[in-house]
């Protein structure tokens, strides 16, 4: 870890994210002259000594922000300095309230991704005690609600488009708009899905948008190439015709 900070200070790695975040600022400035808290008052020193705090504390194995507080001394060693969670809280509350996401996002998303994207569905709990509706979503007698967060990675595994939806909404009937999101954001058409949440009808439809689209079908679908028009195109070792 040492030799990776030594290389990214060697390439000056974090100078065009503290300069971007440096301009994020100083429109916020402009934009909310009367709005003082610390981060419209920074030093470029102290930007990038808490950004380096933020990238290596995963590697450090600091997985929450309190964390800092009892085992950062790792983080202390590689760094020279010590952060504590206080301390990057009031970093990170500034950091949204000045939009750094969307200066941010030049730097952190490659300038160029395959042609491929593969989108995939989650669940995300909404943990509570209190009385909430059941949703698709109980763990150890507790129940929540949640939400249906629909994920596009490119094909180097980085994250295009996140959009959340209630957890009683079937994917499907989103899938349309969200892939023609996706073919925006990346100018790329051809989208990837694992899940057996498909049907004939949902291709039709992106096909009819332009998207190419590479799934399972649902298991109420036709079964086997015999049920549709395929083309064959190769045949695997293991005798699998493609």
């Amino acid at each position: 870890m040492h030799l990776v900070a030594h290389g990214l200070d060697h390439h000056e790695t974090f100078g065009p994210v503290v300069a971007q975040l440096t301009q994020a600022v100083e429109a916020h400035k402009q934009a909310q002259p009367g709005d003082d808290f610390a981060l419209v008052h920074p030093r470029a020193s102290t930007l990038w000594h808490r950004l380096q705090a933020l990238f290596f504390a995963p590697l450090c194995g600091l997985d929450r922000l309190t964390a800092f507080d009892t085992h950062a001394h790792p983080l202390a060693t590689l760094l020279g300095r010590g952060y504590h969670s206080a301390t990057l809280r009031q970093f990170l509350g500034p950091l949204a309230r000045v939009g750094a996401a969307e200066v941010w996002l030049p730097a952190l998303v490659p300038a160029h991704t395959g042609p491929i994207t593969s989108v995939d569905g989650h669940l995300v709990a909404s943990w509570s005690r209190l009385a909430m509706h059941q949703g698709k979503i109980t763990m150890l007698g507790r129940i929540m609600a949640g939400s249906q967060a629909v994920l596009a990675h490119a094909d180097a595994g980085q994250a295009v488009l996140v959009a959340y939806d209630p957890p009683a909404i079937h994917v499907s009937p989103v899938l349309v708009a969200y892939c023609q999101r996706v073919a925006l954001a990346t100018g790329h058409s051809l989208v990837v899905i694992d899940r057996a949440v498909n049907s004939v009808a949902l291709a039709e439809a992106l096909d009819e948008q332009g998207l190419g689209w590479l799934c399972r079908l649902a298991d109420d679908e036709p079964a086997g190439v015999e049920s549709c028009d395929a083309t064959s195109v190769a045949t695997l070792e293991d005798g699998t015709r493609v």
